[in-house]
């Protein structure tokens, strides 16, 4: 756990599990009868599962079908019971047909298209996944990742995705879910400019959720890279991250966004953000300054009067309160 307000995540694995028919690829969608609603399959960790064991585990006992792990799928997050929950899914491919045996879990499973899957689902978070998926579950040749076009991608999301599998049940992962979505939209963008918005961004909110020891590597790296930044920038990222004193991942965030902006302010007064990032960003934005608020309570009122530019501003503050906190306790 973290001095600043990191709490448990809540880890649960599932499947987007395919299987071929005459038409097209159908998708298994599963429905709760406690909550009325069509999801896809998932659940928590057991403890000492991995969560391809988990996955796999979860889509065969709420379908009834016997599945094989395909590729990564992507990451959701969201908050359940006032805890924040991160969800990696994989897609599947039907091995065997079986007997639905889930209790009063799961009443139904349907069968449907990608397009009829999309109007039934009851949660945008799992419609972004079938609307991401490429045909089955399956990568096209082309894709971005098969030309070698988005490795600075692939390499962040290699990293993260070792932070995620890393994670203990009590272990903090604030920003990570975010962070993996961010990642999905800029692997499926072909503009240079919008996909380093999305990695900077995805960056930035991974930082949320590092501890000590690698909290005080990180804030040197920033100092260091503040040097070639305007004054009241390296001012300022100094400010937050003074050295020989602890170091949260909230000032992580705050400090590169800081350093972040400098490359925004470099670019002509005219040319704005690629056109189609801006909604993602800001949605995912706001994802985060969810996620920090259910983290850290002193950034609930900021973050509920300005969004995600409240939590920037709010965290800023919250850095500098404790700091100020910490030392009359010193005294």
């Amino acid at each position: 756990m973290g001095s600043y307000g990191s709490v448990a995540i809540v880890r649960a694995a599932g499947g987007l599990l395919w299987r071929p028919a005459p038409s097209g690829p159908r998708i298994a969608l599963v429905h709760r009868p406690r909550r009325d609603d069509w999801s896809l399959p998932k659940g928590k960790l057991d403890d000492g599962e991995s969560w391809e064991e988990a996955a796999l585990r979860e889509v065969e006992e709420e379908t009834g079908c016997v599945p094989r792990l395909g590729a990564f799928a992507g990451a959701t997050s969201y908050f359940a019971k006032k805890a924040p929950k991160l969800v990696l899914y994989w897609h599947m491919t039907l091995v065997r047909n079986g007997k639905l045996d889930a209790g009063d879990e799961i009443d139904e499973v349907a069968w449907l298209s990608p397009g009829e899957a999309l109007e039934r689902l009851d949660y945008e978070v799992d419609r972004r996944l079938v609307r991401r998926a490429p045909p089955g579950g399956v990568a096209p040749s082309d894709s971005p990742a098969e030309k070698g076009g988005s490795a600075p991608v692939a390499a962040e999301r290699a990293d993260l995705l070792r932070r995620v599998m890393s994670l203990g049940s009590r272990d903090g992962g604030t920003g990570l879910g975010p962070a993996l979505e961010l990642l999905d939209e800029a692997e499926r963008t072909a503009d240079p400019a919008g996909q380093r918005i999305l990695l900077l961004a995805a960056r930035r909110l991974a930082l949320l959720s590092v501890e000590e020891p690698e909290a005080s590597k990180r804030a040197e790296a920033l100092r260091e890279e503040a040097r070639t930044l305007s004054p009241w920038r390296r001012k300022a990222i100094r400010k937050v991250l003074p050295e020989g004193e602890p170091v949260s991942g909230e000032a992580l965030f705050v400090a590169a966004s800081i350093r972040d902006e400098e490359e925004d302010a470099r670019r002509p007064a005219l040319q704005g953000p690629p056109r189609g990032w801006v909604l993602p960003v800001v949605a995912l934005a706001a994802t985060a300054a969810l996620v920090s608020a259910a983290a850290v309570p002193e950034l609930r009122t900021p973050i509920l009067a300005g969004g995600a530019a409240g939590a920037l501003g709010g965290a800023a503050v919250l850095v500098a309160g404790r700091r100020a906190g910490a030392g009359r306790r010193g005294r």
